[in-house]
């Protein structure tokens, strides 16, 4: 389990590789929008036909696939671009309403393209279970967490190397937990501390 800091396409990615069920909180902000600006044709107008992978238009004119392009940032997502002829697009009736700007090219529309691991991702935190489960992580982990920092002052690792930062981690751990059973041990009652 992890916050929407720790949730990005690449940990997905690795965690569904390892075969581990992972939950986390991924930004919607992420989802391809299909929106664009006021008063003009938006891609949802335009028909995809996946058997010869090209889009139409709204007026049959198509639109051929130029490219595809890697988003670094959005590691899993990919884009797939699209562009109509400009002879086609220059004697269109709904150029004003759907490409005003172009001059020299023809309308383009961009596919985008989930990696199949980020899409059973997302389906399975749309889902009432995991969303159920994801929810019990604030109660969990979130306390000991502020603990760490607050009590012990761990904001930032004093040492460097993997191992060094391990032990350090586990001693913060450790005494976490200690504090917590010694607290627990106080609110027992006598006979059944004994």
């Amino acid at each position: 389990m992890a916050d929407g800091g720790y949730s990005t396409r690449d940990n997905i990615e690795k965690m569904a590789e390892r075969g581990i069920d992972f939950l986390g909180s991924m930004g919607r902000e992420e989802l391809p929008s299909g929106t664009t600006a006021p008063q003009r044709l938006p891609p949802s107008a335009f028909i995809y036909q996946a058997e010869t992978n090209r889009y139409v238009c709204p007026e049959g004119k198509l639109l051929r696939p130029q490219g595809r392009y890697h988003n670094k940032k959005k590691r899993g997502l990919m884009a797939y671009w699209y562009e109509a002829k400009f002879s086609d697009c220059a004697a269109c009736l709904r150029k004003p309403e759907c490409c005003p700007e172009n001059q020299r090219r023809g309308r383009g529309v961009i596919r985008r393209v989930e990696n199949p691991a980020i899409q059973a991702f997302r389906e399975k935190m749309a889902g009432a279970e995991a969303q159920a489960q994801y929810r019990r992580r604030g109660r969990v982990v979130e306390f000991c967490h502020a603990w760490i920092k607050s009590k012990l002052g761990l904001r930032q690792f004093h040492v460097r190397g993997l191992r060094k930062v391990q032990s350090e981690l586990l001693w913060a751990c450790l005494t976490y937990n200690l504090q917590h059973w010694i607290r627990l041990s106080k609110l027992l009652p006598a006979s059944t501390a004994s």
